[in-house]
């Protein structure tokens, strides 16, 4: 209906619009007249039935007084019959009906009781009924009269609307159709018929709308031609971004400088500007973006740009908010500027500040640099921590950066410029060391026009400066003047002096280490084949250096290794060489020995070392070595056996009691034990650089349910002549402890279990046994942080275990250790307890998480009471300091049942599984229960 509605004209809009008003006023009067007619009708029954009810009562008194039911009868119903009454009933006064004529009616008729009585005396009542139909019949002819004048009425006003609305109808339609016209387009529209009355006030208003529009929009289009003249022609690349980032317009320089057209750029496919920033510069960028939108203004961002073909260049970005007239924010007008040719130039710079001291005709480009380009190297040359000092053809000082001042401590209000070159360097506070050599050297570079080499300048302070002279020619090659470049070495030359000293020196005592060593003892041996002498090696320990380690710690061993080598240095003479081997191993290397001048030294080593007083912790400690000696060529070829002819002199020292010295004596077995212990150590440096060491895993389970909780990983070497037999640790981790590449090995192993475990999530936690040289390394807890990291591998999964005697002997390192364990999350246990049981009260001062008692006190345990003591008295302790015990070496069920019954919480053992390479729990296999 409002669609239909809607699309009529206006001139029967408003016909219809009067007409509904004009009947609905007339349904209104209809509608009272009804009301009024009703309530008039009403009134005359009314009045009709009292007046009814009145004259029969007086009719009735009469035959009611005497009882006359017959009169009565026939007097009613000749009443009811004329008066149009549909009930009358007579009731004496016992409320008896006397006679009813008629029906009781509806509720449209109109009743009433009136009272038949005589000077207060009561003989009856009437009851009447008068119909109600007349009412309803004179209300519908009043209707229909009604209806009738209505419809006339309305004929007559739609023919005079139709009529009198032509004209304004006509009116507003043009206004319509010059609307349209100006919708369309046309803005030369002009309307006739202005004048007083509202509509011709509305066509002076539209016409003077019209051409306000014609002149704002002549106006756009030329502020809008002239932005055009200006965007669409920049040499930049403009856009504009919505409040949300959306592209609004670009200008046409962006297909130049990207290659995407403008309608590319405006397209659905293309999100501009974040599809063409580089996708290296493109996360930061988009920060930036989000930032500009909020309204704020920048300049200066630079980036790289990428092109449609493939490539991009750098550009920087200028952008600043925009608002209309009324201050509502638009987004952001944006630039891009290329800076190609910037960058390039800065390239171009960095190039030539490098090649400063190689290329000479680079040093003629930058003296013709412009004065823009020229700031910027002053600038940079002004940063360096080389000096910088330019010389003119007639050496004068011409430029000079502040570190060449700082270098020659010349102050820095000291004027140069201008000055001789001689009298600049006579203004410096710093004194030559050799003066005399400096003024020949300056002279003949003031006369040489050609590349000098580096020439080093001493000073008396300890500095030591280099410089270099590059002669500055023009681009017609002619000689115009000195570029001198002074570095300040010191600092290098006494890096490069410590790190020599370091490849050669032990770290601990200062002396030569086992490599320098080997490099004198080749060259020594070179020089006795030409001079045709002799020389000779002296090899030596400290007798019983473990014992005194492993009671009084590391740091008291080092002590000790210190104050031996401080002692014999002063023994040995200029040409001899003193060496720290490794651990309590020294060696002396003697050139050109004569008589039994080795014999001597020998006799005197052993004993200084025999006499050195040594305290520690308030107690007295003696110290014997036992020394080899053996001579080249006499007792070998080559250095290495050389070496092992002079170590096996030194345990021939130590089978003679020790404290004592040795010529080597070649016999079979000097030879047997030489062959083997060169062997071994070159089998465990070849095991290591092979990667022939193995790891197997044993299980360790928990007592109450049988199930998996760890494994240990232990090492087993590859036989390289019969790669199917395995070598025990016992054949090797000793001789590896005493070289020191138990350190080594140590590293290997956390390696490969780390890697294992990265590989693998689903594998259980592992334990690994560290050595105790490996507790006093101060690198190793580092090294275990990073692999753990690089790994990435929880560091709950691995378990690290120390023995109890490498702890006690070294509490500092021991908890050093383990502090650093704990901070990593790694659980920490602590191997082989039991077997000092004298250090006992020190567990409460290792905070490890578990111990693991020693199998002498596990084997045949079921058999042997005074281990069944022990082991609960080590299990209560443990418990009560909140640590977990486990147990080794379980070998049989009644031993299993034992532990359990003990309250241990893990235990090990071939009962329960044996130590391979491919452990069930390495491929995730379900853990296997404990027996018994």
């Amino acid at each position: 209906m409002k669609a239909w509605f809607g699309r009529l004209s206006l001139r029967y809009k408003l016909t219809l619009a009067a007409l509904g008003v004009e009947a609905a006023m007339l349904a209104f009067l209809i509608a009272n007249g009804v009301q009024l007619t009703r309530q008039e009708l009403q009134q005359q029954a009314e009045y009709r039935v009292r007046e009814v009810g009145e004259n029969l009562a007086a009719a009735l008194l009469a035959p009611l007084s005497h009882q006359d039911d017959a009169s009565v009868r026939d007097f009613i119903e000749t009443l009811q019959r004329d008066d149009g009454l549909k009930m009358i009933a007579v009731r004496d006064n016992n409320k008896r009906i006397v006679h009813q004529a008629g029906t009781d009616g509806t509720e449209a008729d109109f009743r009433l009781l009136q009272p038949i009585e005589l000077s207060g005396q009561r003989y009856g009542e009437i009851a009447l009924v008068l119909s109600g139909d007349f009412i309803h019949e004179a209300r519908s002819r009043y209707v229909r009269q009604s209806l009738s004048i209505a419809a006339a009425a309305l004929l007559l006003t739609g023919i005079l609307l139709a009529l009198s609305t032509g004209g304004v109808v006509r009116r507003f339609e043009a206004l319509t159709r010059a609307s349209k016209r100006m919708a369309q387009g046309d803005l030369d529209v002009k309307l006739a018929g202005e004048g007083e009355d509202e509509i011709g006030q509305l066509i002076g208003t539209f016409n003077r709308m019209a051409e306000s529009v014609r002149f704002n929009i002549d106006r756009a289009r030329e502020n809008e031609a002239r932005f055009h003249a200006i965007a669409d022609y920049t040499h930049d690349l403009e856009f504009w971004l919505s409040p949300e980032g959306r592209l609004l317009w670009v200008n046409p320089s962006v297909e130049r400088m990207i290659g995407h057209s403008v309608a590319e750029c405006m397209g659905q496919h293309m999100d501009f500007p974040a599809d063409v920033i580089h996708p290296e510069d493109r996360s930061a960028a988009e920060f930036q973006l989000r930032q500009a939108l909020r309204g704020t203004s920048g300049q200066g961002y630079a980036l790289r740009i990428c092109r449609k073909d493939g490539g991009h260049f750098w550009a920087v970005v200028n952008w600043q908010p925009i608002h209309d007239y009324s201050g509502v924010y638009q987004g952001i007008r944006a630039s891009i500027h290329s800076i190609d040719d910037l960058k390039a130039t800065e390239a171009n710079l960095r190039q030539a500040i490098n090649e400063l001291r190689m290329a000479e005709s680079l040093q003629g480009k930058y003296l013709e640099e412009t004065e823009q380009e020229r700031a910027r190297l002053v600038s940079l040359l002004s940063a360096m921590n080389l000096g910088i000092l330019f010389v003119a053809a007639d050496n004068r000082v011409i430029y000079h950066n502040p570190a060449f001042s700082r270098m020659w401590m010349i102050g820095e209000e000291t004027a140069l410029i201008g000055l001789p070159v001689h009298e600049v360097l006579a203004k410096s506070t710093s004194v030559l060391a050799r003066p005399d050599h400096f003024s020949r050297h300056l002279l003949s570079v003031l006369e040489t026009r050609e590349l000098s080499d580096s020439y080093e300048i001493q000073m008396t302070d300890g500095r030591v400066i280099t410089e270099l002279d590059y002669p500055v020619r023009d681009r017609e090659g002619r000689f115009i003047g000195h570029l001198w470049i002074y570095e300040d070495i010191t600092r290098e030359r006494q890096t490069a002096e410590q790190l020599v000293y370091l490849a050669e020196r032990d770290a601990l005592t200062g002396l030569y280490n086992r490599h320098r060593f080997q490099q004198e003892l080749a060259r020594t041996m070179l020089e006795s084949d030409r001079h045709h002498m002799q020389c000779a090696v002296m090899f030596f320990d400290l007798d019983e250096f473990k014992t005194i380690n492993d009671s009084y710690g590391h740091r008291a061993g080092d002590a000790l290794l210190i104050r031996v080598a401080g002692e014999i240095s002063a023994l040995v003479r200029r040409n001899e060489v003193l060496a720290r081997l490794g651990g309590d191993e020294f060696a002396i290397l003697i050139p050109a020995v004569e008589g039994n001048e080795a014999e001597v030294l020998a006799e005197r080593v052993v004993r200084a070392v025999s006499q050195i007083p040594f305290r520690f912790d308030g107690q007295n400690l003696r110290l014997t070595t036992s020394l080899g000696i053996a001579y080249y060529p006499e007792h070998a070829t080559d250095a290495d056996d050389l070496v092992a002819r002079a170590d096996i002199a030194m345990y021939q020292a130590k089978d003679a009691g020790k404290n004592t010295w040795r010529v080597f004596r070649a016999d079979r077995d000097a030879d047997s034990e030489m062959r083997s212990r060169l062997s071994w150590g070159e089998r465990i440096s070849n095991a290591l650089d092979k990667g022939l060491f193995q790891l197997h895993f044993q299980g360790v389970y928990r007592t109450d349910d049988g199930t998996l909780s760890h494994l240990e990983a232990l090492i087993r070497m590859v036989d390289e002549r019969n790669p199917e037999q395995l070598i025990m640790p016992a054949h090797f981790i000793q001789l590896a402890e005493k070289s020191g590449r138990i350190l080594d090995i140590d590293r290997w192993v956390i390696h490969e279990v780390l890697r294992m475990l990265s590989h693998n999530p689903g594998v259980p936690a592992i334990a690994i046994n560290l050595s105790g040289r490996s507790l006093s390394e101060p690198g190793l807890p580092q090294y275990i942080g990073d692999e753990l990291r690089l790994a990435g591998v929880n560091p709950g999964r691995l378990i690290i275990e120390i023995t109890e005697t490498a702890a006690v002997s070294d509490l500092h390192d021991a908890q050093r250790m383990i502090e650093a364990m704990r901070q990593f999350g790694c659980g920490v246990s602590l191997d082989d307890f039991g077997v000092g049981f004298a250090s006992f009260a020190y567990l409460k001062h290792l905070l490890v998480d578990t111990i693991k008692i020693d199998g002498i006190f596990i084997r045949d345990l079921p058999a042997d009471p005074d281990n069944q003591v022990f082991v609960q008295a080590m299990v209560s302790v443990a418990l009560g300091l909140g640590k977990s015990v486990v147990a080794e070496y379980v070998e049989d069920s009644q031993t299993l049942a034992l532990l359990r019954k003990f309250g241990v919480d893990l235990v090990q053992g071939y009962h329960l599984d044996r130590p391979v390479a491919d452990h069930p729990a390495l491929q995730g296999a379900a853990c296997a229960e404990a027996s018994g």
